[in-house]
């Protein structure tokens, strides 16, 4: 009787612990499902907005620059030395050699004939002082860690005004210089300006939410800059 007994507690032992753990594999393999799927959340799609900018909206910045007491003046890359009353610098102007400075949209591109002047120490010559307009366009491109549409300023021809085409070449590549350093790359637009303000954080609990901009699609329609931005939302845990 008092071995039937011992078995019997012995059995039960074994039971319980066989419960024991089968409780511990299947709160394992709960707990690595729960990890993975928070490995794995994907970005859900949250649909479009489109935004329009016309040549006017640019074209009004640039005014808006021109009534400023100083014109923007940048000095001028590479080589390119001045000091005293021949500073190594270049300035927009309004206008030079009846080329205005403003933006135009043409066959989906956007370009800017930019007017300038300037100078610098030029080597044998001395002191350059140089006037003209350059034929730019402006290369658009998004941005995904800044969340903002980008433009890229480069310069396609440079027409001087009083100066011998020699160096056409010199001021090109000093003009470009200039605006990698000190205005390369433009930003255009930032997505967070035009994403909508939902109180995400106020209707999750165990994380956060954020709408994010996934792409942004560009194109010229007549006199309009369209911009399609796509947007997501994504987990912060």
């Amino acid at each position: 009787m008092l071995t039937d007994q011992t078995s019997s507690a012995s059995r039960a032992r074994r039971s319980c612990a066989g419960l024991f753990a089968c409780a511990l594999l299947l709160a394992n393999v709960c707990e690595a499902q729960t990890t993975s799927r928070a490995r794995e959340a994907k970005p859900i799609p949250a649909g479009e907005v489109v935004v329009t900018l016309t040549e006017q909206t640019f074209n009004a910045l640039i005014e808006a620059l021109f009534t400023l007491p100083q014109p923007p003046t940048f000095p001028l890359g590479g080589a390119a030395r001045g000091g005293g009353e021949c500073p190594g610098e270049i300035s927009l102007a309004r206008e030079i050699a009846g080329t205005r400075t403003m933006v135009r949209f043409r066959e989906g591109r956007v370009t800017a004939p930019v007017a300038f002047r300037g100078s610098y120490n030029a080597p044998v010559f001395g002191c350059l002082r140089f006037e003209g307009w350059a034929d730019t366009a402006l290369n658009l491109a998004f941005d995904p860690a800044k969340q903002a549409l980008t433009a890229r300023v480069e310069v396609r021809e440079v027409h001087l005004s009083k100066v011998p085409s020699v160096f056409n070449n010199g001021v090109t590549g000093l003009v470009q210089d200039s605006l990698d350093a000190r205005v390369n790359p433009v930003e255009i637009l930032r997505a967070e300006q035009v994403s909508a303000q939902l109180p995400l954080k106020k209707i999750s609990s165990g994380g956060s939410l954020r709408l994010r901009a996934r792409e942004v699609r560009h194109e010229i329609i007549g006199a309009e800059l369209r911009l399609r931005i796509f947007y997501e939302f994504v987990r912060e845990d």
